[in-house]
């Protein structure tokens, strides 16, 4: 019994982990981590509050207008479709969904060797 409760609680601590606020991972090898990220309107995008990202690739899964606030507090909205793929540097901000429907993206990190 006490196995069954271990094994238990150690797949709910995996499955909150890769539910965080840092997204859900879809993929992680040696050589890139893939998250999964959705947000309700009003919610942050890709991360909690003010955060940072390493370099990495995003891909658009649906449509979605989202308020970026800068790390020197610039506002800035965009308006991303379907598909829209960009690379960014690293940065920090925060992202909000600025619209009136759920947002769904990819955030690709690119792990770097040696």
């Amino acid at each position: 019994m006490k196995a069954m409760l271990f094994v238990f609680m150690l797949f709910s601590a995996q499955f909150l982990l890769a539910q965080s606020a840092d997204g859900k991972v879809v993929l992680d090898n040696e050589a890139v981590r893939v998250y999964e990220f959705e947000s309700k309107p009003g919610k942050d995008v890709c991360g909690a509050g003010k955060h940072s990202h390493p370099p990495h690739l995003t891909v658009m899964l649906t449509d979605a207008i989202i308020t970026v606030t800068t790390s020197e507090g610039k506002v800035i909205t965009k308006k991303l479709k379907l598909g829209d793929t960009f690379w960014s540097p690293s940065e920090t901000h925060i992202v909000v969904n600025g619209g009136t429907g759920d947002t769904k993206l990819r955030l690709v990190e690119v792990k770097k060797k040696g």
